[in-house]
Parts: C-alpha cells; structure tokens; sequence
C-alpha cells in the first residue's frame, strides 16, 4: 500500500497544481474580464459579489473536477480547463451584456438578488457543462 501511495502521489501533486493553476489563471481572467472589481468589492463586504463570485468558481470547477477525474493525461485537463473558462466568461457576457445590462452596476451596488442570480446560472452552466464532457 505504501509502494502504491509513493508511485501515485507525483500524479496527484501535477493533477492538482494544474488544477490550482487553471483555478489561479481563471479567478484573474474572470475579474478582469468583469466591469466590477469583485475581490476589492468582496473585501469591501459586497456580499453580492461575493455570491456572484463563488457561484461563477464553482460552475468553473465542477466541469474541471469532472474532467479532471476522467482525463487521459494532463493536457486533456488543460484543454478542457480552457473550455469551462470560456463558457463561464460567456455567461457573464450574455446576463450582463445582452440580458440584463443593468446587472453588473447592480452587482457592485450591492443588489443580493443580482449575484444570486449571476452566480446561481454560472453554476448550473458548469453542472450541464460537467455532464457534457464526460464521454
């Protein structure tokens, strides 16, 4: 069991600090991306963009767990890491650019009911998109 252990802890080590890199890369795209800056309103108490947020990550990891735990090698991870980024900037782009424009000036004014809503379609994006990628 030890032998296992030891043979198998190099592929978590690189499954994971890939995982927390793409995790790393997306969180600062995503604020980025966004015309609010959502971790100065997080620390700030904005508790919408702080729902907003963490719906948005999670609809971002699912699909990279997903993906993660059925992979054939680490550029597989990679590749489709990309994929779940993308949508998840996608769905920000058609609640708050073509949906409800007003949304993102909400968000930074607080409105609870905006980051819900942002973060709760964020996450059911990535479960669909989770139940998608794997074949």
């Amino acid at each position: 069991m030890l032998g296992y252990f030891v043979a198998a802890l190099p592929h978590f080590l690189a499954y994971f600090g890939t995982v927390i890199a793409l995790a790393v890369v997306f969180l600062f795209l995503y604020s980025r991306f966004t015309p609010h800056p959502e971790f100065v309103l997080i620390r700030e108490g904005n508790a919408a963009a702080a729902t907003q947020l963490v719906g948005t990550f999670i609809g971002f990891a699912i699909p990279v767990a997903v993906v993660t735990a059925n992979s054939v090698s680490l550029a597989d991870v990679m590749m489709w890491g990309a994929v779940a980024a993308v949508v998840q900037l996608l769905v920000f782009v058609v609640i708050a650019r073509l949906l409800f424009r007003e949304v993102a000036a909400k968000l930074g004014e607080g409105c609870i009911a905006s980051g819900i809503f942002v973060g709760g379609i964020g996450l059911g994006t990535g479960v669909l998109q989770a139940a998608c990628m794997v074949p």
